[in-house]
């Protein structure tokens, strides 16, 4: 008599909305066991609610999580490490956007942005890699289009996703000894509740407006919320991570959609003074 495959295991963090969500649900539908984080008790509810409704609730497990806060975290790894014998996958989903001229950036906002975006994410790897390497499993590090090349106004979120690339490039050498592979999702513009939140944040650039900086904060909002707006659908980040874990041998970085490549390819072989031009031609600055 055959035996069953044994029961595949992950933790995805920034689970109340977007492309964690989405993912979390999709891989507990195909049968993964998912830990997923989530940082109040609403969005807890919320998902707990979406597992019932989709009858993958013995495959999800939404957890609370600050992944910003060691005790937190390190919480969530003793609960996790009793749950289970190995971890198949990380995904360092959770993110936050700060949106600014890099003058007038509040530095406790940089600070953040990159306590969430950069240095959480290594404080969770460092936490799970026991059993990461136990499992020779994967992690998987989101990261962004705008981690490969910058824009005004979005300078602050762009340093944190370099940052992110920058370390997932190290972090592959150095645990491809211990066979756990690190892999990079690229994702361009997506209508998900990480720019509505940047949005909500920029109030506080209102009292510039009618500043110098005050066209180009219009015309960069006006250029974010239609790319949002018009961007791709966040269940391709699922199929995509989906894809990753399906593989033996998957690729470092996954651009998503594919079409980004364009603007990629544009950047990589344009001057950094004729890239300037043809940003403030767009942004009219």
């Amino acid at each position: 008599m055959s035996s069953s495959p044994p029961q595949k295991n992950m933790v995805i963090t920034g689970c109340s909305t977007g492309f964690g969500r989405v993912t979390a649900v999709h891989m507990a539908q195909l049968g993964w066991r998912v830990f997923a984080t989530v940082r109040n008790e609403e969005d807890l509810e919320s998902l707990r609610a979406e597992a019932t409704r989709l009858h993958c609730q013995e495959h999800l497990v939404p957890m609370l999580c600050d992944i910003t806060d060691e005790e937190q975290v390190g919480s969530l790894r003793r609960v996790v490490s009793e749950a289970i014998p190995l971890l198949d996958a990380l995904v360092n989903n959770a993110g936050t956007a700060f949106a600014a001229p890099i003058e007038l950036v509040e530095l406790e906002d940089l600070r953040q942005q990159f306590e969430i975006n950069v240095v959480a994410h290594v404080g969770m790897t460092q936490a799970f890699l026991p059993l990461l390497k136990e499992a020779r499993g994967t992690i998987i590090n989101i990261s962004s289009v705008s981690g490969l090349y910058s824009a005004p106004v979005l300078g602050p979120y762009a340093a944190s996703k370099y940052a992110l690339e920058a370390l997932s490039d190290a972090l592959r050498i150095e645990l491809a000894h211990f066979g756990v592979q690190v892999v990079v999702v690229e994702p361009g513009s997506s209508a998900t509740q990480i720019w509505a939140t940047s949005r909500q944040r920029a109030a506080k650039l209102d009292k510039y407006r009618d500043g110098p900086y005050g066209p180009l904060l219009e015309r960069t909002e006006q250029f974010t919320s239609h790319a949002a707006k018009h961007g791709f659908a966040p269940e391709l980040v699922a199929e995509t991570i989906e894809k990753i874990l399906s593989s033996a041998r998957p690729q470092t970085r996954y651009l998503v959609p594919v079409r980004e490549g364009r603007m990629l390819f544009a950047r990589r072989f344009m001057s950094d003074r004729m890239w300037d031009k043809q940003v403030r031609k767009l942004l009219r600055w």
